[in-house]
């Protein structure tokens, strides 16, 4: 009959209490943990606390009848790593940053804004501020000049349609770039 030696196994907050037989080899112990736990074999780390074991991770390959298993203190002390429940996909696809295209970069990253050239700072932060507000850009998109102005100037109308389609038209550079842009290209 095969010597059997009291082992205490360490696995997360548990410890769990086994007797080690030599004879059975490395997969003897890893099934007994595997009914004990729940962790699948090939999922397991086995480390030795006790000294005299072996060295690093238990390998499949190593015979424990030729450790001199009597020689340690009792209960030999071992940990194990392993979940016993398998992990599970993600929902959605993790999509990386560098796999996008340019234009869909520059939607995820940072909002691009403009080359600061001095005093154009002050530019950018109200731009930044007004190119986040939906119904702004909203309106800007479905904005047509009226040909009633109500007497008005004709020049002052077309300068302000100007102006309104030159907003949206920045705004949609700057959407589609991943980098800052010069005012001067603007």
């Amino acid at each position: 009959m095969a010597t059997k030696y009291t082992t205490n196994v360490k696995w997360g907050k548990e410890s769990i209490e086994i007797q080690l037989d030599p004879s059975a080899g490395v997969s003897g112990l890893k099934s007994e943990l595997q009914a004990r736990t729940g962790v699948p074999m090939e999922r397991m780390k086995i480390m030795p606390k006790s000294k005299g074991l072996w060295k690093g991770v238990l390998k499949d390959t190593l015979d424990l009848s030729t450790l001199n298993l009597s020689a340690i203190k009792s209960p030999i002390q071992i940990l194990m790593m392993g979940s016993a429940t398998l992990p599970v996909e993600p929902v959605k696809k993790t999509v990386f940053l560098e796999d996008l295209a340019p234009e869909e970069a520059a939607m995820m990253i940072e909002p691009s804004g403009l080359v600061n050239l001095g005093n154009t700072c002050y530019l950018n932060s109200v731009t930044q501020c007004l190119r986040v507000i939906p119904h702004l850009r909203d309106g800007l998109k479905n904005y047509s000049p009226s040909s009633n102005n109500g007497g008005g100037n004709q020049q002052q109308t077309q300068i302000h349609a100007l102006l309104l389609k030159s907003l949206l038209s920045t705004f949609d550079t700057l959407d589609r770039s991943p980098a800052a842009i010069s005012p001067n290209n603007l």
